[in-house]
């Protein structure tokens, strides 16, 4: 995929949410091209997270559209993601199973990526720590069959060298992310499109 195509992967418009009697948006109009980085920047409690549910589906707007491209498929990382793993699997099982062409290599190649190299990615989901749970999540949206990553603050729980080898995932990859984060280094080395939440507002750059 031309992940600097500028077709209209997701079309968003006169998107409403209320969250009792507090309105967290009213009007907006977003378009997200197939391609390219776009990410979500504001105070904590202003709507970051409740965009990226919508956008995944986990909640509905009060009123308003969210229209996908055909050809979107969504893959979705919160942290409460890391609930979903089996225990008694490996890293390398459960890259595998987000894998459907069974491809081996392939498999090996985004651990290796995860830092989970050699024997590590034998190790079982039981013994991870919630840093290294996160890095296998990760993983396994990058390995699935999806051309737009919806991710809320992926690099929570992560040490400099994972948020490197994430940086460089996420940079490979060929579709759309949009992100909630606050990392300096991704908003420099990666974003293209901001989002900004501010004073009870919600900006595009």
């Amino acid at each position: 995929m031309n992940r600097n195509s500028s077709e209209t992967l997701v079309r968003i418009r006169g998107l409403k949410f209320n969250r009792g009697p507090r309105v967290i948006f009213d009007g907006v109009d977003i378009d997200i091209p197939r391609g390219g980085v776009t990410a979500i920047m504001g105070p904590s409690g202003s709507g970051k997270s409740t965009l990226l549910r919508l956008l995944a589906g986990q909640l509905s707007p009060d009123s308003g559209q969210i229209k996908y491209h055909p050809d979107a498929k969504k893959g979705y990382f919160e942290q409460s993601s890391v609930q979903t793993l089996v225990e008694n699997r490996t890293v390398l099982d459960e890259i595998l199973f987000s894998n459907p062409d069974g491809d081996r290599q392939r498999a090996r190649n985004v651990c290796g990526a995860m830092m989970f190299s050699g024997d590590d990615a034998l190790k079982k989901i039981s013994v991870l720590s919630g840093g290294e749970k996160s890095r296998v999540m990760l993983g396994k949206l990058l390995v699935s069959p999806t051309n737009l990553l919806l991710l809320d603050e992926p690099t929570n729980h992560l040490d400099m060298e994972s948020c490197d080898a994430l940086l460089a995932a996420i940079d490979n990859f060929g579709g759309a992310v949009i992100m909630v984060t606050h990392n300096e280094m991704f908003l420099h080395a990666l974003a293209q499109r901001l989002i900004v939440f501010q004073n009870d507002r919600l900006h595009i750059f």
